[in-house]
């Protein structure tokens, strides 16, 4: 991979332009002055509403795993892509369609831009997931902890496409390859299956466990995979918001109840508080639910020089007071009483030192 200055891009094309994180960071990159245009595709079209805010950037149907892709990267002259197609799995479980999406999906994008005169610049939107969620797993995870572990599923996915995107930059060092792992994204407008968990007054967890959470504000998602277009530099990087929450106090600021059931029915029981057919999560997410993860992000400030604005608590705030979901109990009030036993806890200790 080169060390030389990558050009300022000119010419951008962003995959899964349809979902809430390729579609507004279309938006953003159509607002930079210094980008003359940007392209969407996507092989399902954006409601009328993306696509409003998607202007003046253009939307190109088609699906990224056909060979048309690189046709439509040699006729446009594309200098950088972002493959954003990797957020399918936000706001459903994955299956075997996102699977195919993702791993063969990935694969024929960066041949593409292996192959392409004009790329210079590859972002790829990876996940945390592809840590896992294991007991022994350590404290905060640095992005080289996946060494010598492979997460099953979506991560395993994950995982895949990442290594098609390092053997495209081996072959093709003149081109800066750029992966962020982003943490699991929360906040008031984007629908993630984390979120989906808090919509209703009753929160599942399994019994006996408390995960720990390292969550990411989807302002600080779409910031960070701007500032890796416009003035990234290679390497792979983890992307979260600061400190980590438990899940129970994320559902004590979410204003919601705990309800701890046994892991083997935590499946069953999610399904009939979200009053649906079914509910499937795989083997990883139900590890994450149990476990949880923190994450070293270090790296990211010094080397991309990007700092979160949300931290992990402040998004899971903002994400509960602005999200269309009326708390059982409200955060204001929650956070009156922690300041009413903190105020009486001192003046306790002040007498005590009498």
């Amino acid at each position: 991979m080169t060390d030389a200055p990558v050009p300022a891009p000119r010419v951008v094309m962003v995959t899964g332009a349809s979902t809430f994180i390729g579609g507004y960071l279309v938006r953003r990159l159509a607002q930079q002055p210094d980008i003359e245009r940007v392209i969407g595709v996507d092989a399902v079209p954006p409601t009328k509403d993306m696509r409003r805010r998607m202007e003046p950037a253009e939307f190109i149907r088609a699906d990224y795993r056909s060979h048309i892709f690189g046709k439509i990267m040699a006729t446009n002259e594309v200098d950088t892509v972002v493959h954003a197609a990797t957020s399918i799995t936000d706001d459903h479980w994955p299956s075997a369609a996102t699977k195919d999406a993702i791993v063969f999906g990935s694969m024929r994008v960066f041949a593409a831009c292996q192959k392409s005169e004009t790329v210079k610049r590859v972002v790829m939107r990876s996940s945390t997931h592809v840590y896992g969620s294991r007991a022994k797993a350590p404290s905060l995870l640095t992005e080289d902890a996946v060494t010598g572990y492979a997460p099953p599923g979506h991560a395993r996915d994950l995982l895949d496409a990442e290594a098609y995107a390092r053997s495209m930059a081996r072959r093709r060092p003149d081109i800066a390859l750029t992966i962020l792992r982003t943490a699991p994204i929360i906040g008031p407008d984007v629908e993630t299956m984390f979120r989906s968990l808090f919509e209703r007054p009753l929160v599942p967890t399994i019994f006996g466990r408390d995960a720990r959470l390292q969550l990411l504000h989807q302002e600080d998602a779409l910031s960070a995979l701007e500032r890796a277009v416009v003035a990234g530099r290679p390497g792979t990087f983890n992307v979260a918001g600061d400190g980590a929450i438990s899940m129970s106090q994320a559902i004590r600021i979410a204003g919601r109840i705990e309800l701890p059931v046994l892991r083997p029915a935590l499946g069953l029981t999610v399904s009939a508080i979200r009053g649906r057919a079914s509910f499937s999560g795989p083997r990883a997410h139900l590890a994450y639910l149990t476990f949880g993860n923190a994450f070293d992000t270090s790296r990211t400030m010094a080397e991309l020089g990007f700092v979160p604005r949300y931290s992990t608590r402040a998004a899971m705030e903002d994400a509960t007071r602005r999200a269309p979901m009326e708390p059982t109990i409200s955060v204001d009030s929650i956070t009156a009483v922690e300041q009413r036993v903190v105020s009486l806890a001192r003046r306790l200790a002040t007498v005590g030192t009498r």
